[in-house]
């Protein structure tokens, strides 16, 4: 483990956000395979490690997943403090990971871009319980809502590439909404209300802001702020958007109905953080960011301008995706 006085050094920066963003699209993914299923997926016969459930004395305790794609796998951690020894990892049904997720349940659900699915796994196990494929086409984000729906984020297939939100009902394969936004979805959250805010790229403009929908993925508004190239995102119980701009390596705090941020910190390594996804528990009173290097950053909540992040943990893969148990 890398200290963090080598790895990260921090500036705050307060109040405004340069104009100018990019849109463009994240390094490149591995290739889609065709004809994936909407069952739950075998026994992952190709990874380089396998799938290590919970022990049983570790079932009930807070736990931090953090994806890594060498091998595709899901990284189990105790949620007990900083470089805690790894207790578990999750591969089957792991294929070029990205973005994590967890329900109120603390089902774990994974965003998989090389096989276009989203898996779902009880809390605990190993093994998925439900796919999601139809109508997934490289899927960045996933999240459940508490009504009993689920969202992935992702690009449309085809010569267009647009970026589109799909709406599951919970334990079905069948889509029931469909929402096009800009050339690239990338981070979904969900409000105290239930509406779905989802942060978008346009390639063509080179412009990337968030969009809030309601139910059903209906009355679509575009809420008027610039972010460069975003990527995780949270709306906490106050209704303050949380994004990480992962262009500019800072996360930024916008108000409700604010289009500035009020606060943005920006983050900087000797070997570029690259941040990635937000992760926060029900009670809001830490924050973790990943970065594509592999790293887990975490700090208190809310921000302020004097707030230090801490190294919490570091996996030896490339890695993006983060999420916590509630």
């Amino acid at each position: 483990m890398i200290g963090v006085a080598t790895r990260l050094g921090f500036v705050t920066v307060a109040l405004t956000i340069a104009c100018g963003c990019g849109g463009t699209q994240q390094g490149p993914f591995p290739r889609p395979q065709a004809g994936s299923a909407s069952t739950p997926l075998p026994g992952d016969s190709v990874s380089r490690g396998a799938s290590r459930p919970l022990a049983r004395s570790l079932t009930s305790q807070p736990l931090l997943y953090v994806a890594s794609d060498y091998p595709d796998s899901v990284d189990i951690f105790p949620l007990t403090g900083p470089n805690q020894k790894q207790i578990g990892s999750i591969t089957n049904g792991i294929r070029g990971p990205w973005a994590l997720s967890v329900d109120h349940n603390n089902s774990l659900y994974v965003a998989n871009t090389a096989n276009e699915t989203v898996t779902v796994y009880p809390y605990g196990s190993s093994t998925a319980s439900m796919t999601y494929s139809r109508g997934v086409h490289h899927p960045m984000y996933a999240l459940a809502d508490s009504a009993g729906h689920v969202f992935v984020s992702g690009v449309e297939s085809g010569d267009h590439h647009r970026g589109h939100v799909v709406e599951f009902n919970a334990g079905s394969s069948v889509p029931i909404a469909n929402a096009l936004l800009g050339s690239e979805v990338d981070g979904i959250a969900l409000d105290a209300q239930g509406n779905l805010y989802a942060a978008y790229r346009h390639k063509a403009t080179n412009n990337a802001s968030i969009a809030e929908f309601g139910s059903g993925l209906s009355n679509k508004r575009n809420l008027g702020m610039t972010i460069d190239q975003p990527q995780g995102l949270l709306v906490d119980n106050a209704g303050n958007i949380v994004v990480v701009e992962s262009a500019a390596d800072a996360i930024d705090v916008f108000p409700p109905g604010a289009t500035t941020p009020s606060l943005r910190l920006v983050f900087s390594t000797a070997h570029g953080a690259n941040l990635a996804q937000l992760a926060m528990q029900d009670s809001e009173t830490t924050l973790w960011v990943s970065s594509e290097g592999g790293a887990v950053y975490s700090m208190p909540y809310p921000l302020t301008p004097s707030t230090v992040p801490t190294e919490y943990e570091e996996i030896a893969g490339y890695g993006n995706g983060i999420a916590v148990t509630h």
